[in-house]
């Protein structure tokens, strides 16, 4: 048993279909006399004069030939009208709120060649069904219902059909006009449901659609993957910069104030810096979410990459990023000796690579690296530049896990690390992107790095 509300629901859709067919049929209307007119125009201006063509332009519009090209003209007009800017708008929001089409249709920003021959088709066919329910309305059933008052009259009354002799003609008669009334008052039911169903195939996206559509999301999680590597890159430095200096607090606390307080304002400035960048790429989600994309800049001093745009003439030196990069692991407690250098005439993107590289691998220096020197190496020859950062090897780790190692058990002051990182595997991927490679294993008592890229020089880029 149908409910009232469904029942109710139902007939609002099909007479939502009915004034979506209706209202193609009065454009098609239209369109159909602008060719009449144009074409009894041509008819009359191209007829001689006195002749049948010249006098009477109805007359020369005649014949099945003109009534095709009539016809064909028509259509040719319709498509014609398919390809407005806007049509498809137009033809897409009467669609879903009027002829009910539930499959997914699309508004492309930029539409290109296979968008405008479908939005034509369609629009031949919204007006053409449109043309065709109008004419059964207004044409067949008057004429059915005609027919049946001169079977019931038994006399005719202007149908032009003739009427059947004997009853069982009669019958037989009244019986055929009743179905082809009835067929034709309902025509627009089913032609409405086929036009819904056909609706997302002409109007809804192209095989090319949904594969930019595939490569865009494919392009955000690739994005997102990246903002969480720069969450672990940088926050995750700043952690463990602030752990260690905590542990270092609470282990001298009594015995050295001074060393108690510079440690506690290496963590007040590491924990502002972490925040800034927090910040920094909440913003960058809020900006996608919006459809929005943020301008990436130079890195941060401690070799982490920010959103935020720098002023002009703020941006540091190169060498400067570098230089704060190893203060700040200095600060934090590292034994760290640094020997080479990097090309003067480096370009400006690589650099930025190598020192986010370097602070990836400091950090993991600083978490799982047994107390000792820390050894920086830098350089550049064959076309390459190179970093090495060389750390003692903890006796308990014999193969300290990447930013997932715990630190031993008898060391008090050493922070509890966080497992589950990406570090080495992020920076291993992007090395590979930029055509270069990153090797880390242990070799006997050290833990070794190597970061090798091909070198691009300033004017290079």
């Amino acid at each position: 048993m149908i409910d009232d509300d469904v029942r109710m629901e139902i007939l609002r859709r099909q007479g939502r279909r009915l004034a979506w067919l209706m209202a193609g049929a009065a454009i098609g209307l239209a369109v159909v006399l602008l060719v009449v007119v144009v074409a009894a125009v041509a008819v009359g201006l191209g007829g001689e004069p006195g002749s049948e063509a010249g006098s009477g332009t109805v007359g020369g519009l005649r014949g099945a030939g003109p009534v095709a090209t009539i016809a064909g003209a028509s259509v040719l007009l319709a498509a014609l009208l398919g390809l407005v800017p806007g049509v498809r708008e137009l033809e897409v929001t009467g669609a879903r709120g009027m002829l009910g089409a539930d499959g997914e249709l699309l508004v492309p920003r930029r539409p290109r060649a296979g968008h405008h021959a479908r939005t034509a088709l369609w629009v031949v066919l919204h007006l053409g069904s449109g043309l065709l329910c109008a004419t059964l309305l207004a044409t067949f059933v008057p004429s059915a219902a005609l027919f049946l008052v001169e079977l019931a009259a038994g006399r005719s009354f202007g149908s032009g059909l003739p009427l059947p002799e004997g009853a069982v003609g009669r019958l037989g008669a009244a019986a055929l006009a009743l179905l082809i009334g009835a067929a034709s008052a309902l025509a627009w039911w089913p032609l409405g449901a086929a036009l819904s169903r056909l609706a997302p195939h002409l109007l809804g996206p192209t095989a090319t659609d949904r594969l930019e559509a595939a490569e865009q999301r494919v392009a955000r999680e690739a994005e997102r993957t990246r903002i969480a590597r720069e969450l672990h890159d940088g926050i995750g430095h700043a952690l463990t910069v602030v752990s260690v200096q905590a542990a270092a607090a609470r282990t001298v606390q009594h015995r050295d104030p001074e060393v108690t307080a510079a440690a506690l304002a290496a963590i007040e400035e590491t924990a502002r810096d972490a925040t800034g960048e927090l910040d920094a790429v909440l913003a960058l989600l809020r900006d996608e979410e919006g459809g929005r994309r943020t301008p990436r800049h130079p890195a941060a001093p401690d070799g982490r990459a920010t959103d935020a745009p720098a002023a002009p003439g703020d941006e540091p030196a190169a060498e400067d990023e570098l230089e704060r990069l190893l203060a700040g692991h200095r600060r934090a407690g590292m034994d760290l000796h640094r020997r080479g250098e990097l090309p003067a005439d480096l370009a400006p993107l690589q650099h930025r690579h190598l020192v986010r590289g370097l602070g990836e691998l400091l950090t993991n220096a600083q978490r799982h690296a047994a107390p000792g020197p820390v050894t920086l190496v830098l350089g550049a020859d064959d076309g390459r530049v190179h970093l090495e950062v060389t750390s003692p090897l903890d006796d308990v780790l014999a193969e300290p896990a990447d930013d997932a190692a715990a630190p031993p058990a008898d060391s008090a002051a050493q922070p509890a690390a966080v497992p589950g990182g990406h570090g080495l595997v992020g920076l291993r991927e992007r090395a590979a992107l930029l055509g270069g490679t990153l090797e880390a294993g242990p070799r006997g008592e050290h833990w070794i790095a190597r970061l090798d890229l091909p070198l691009l020089r300033e004017e290079e880029r």
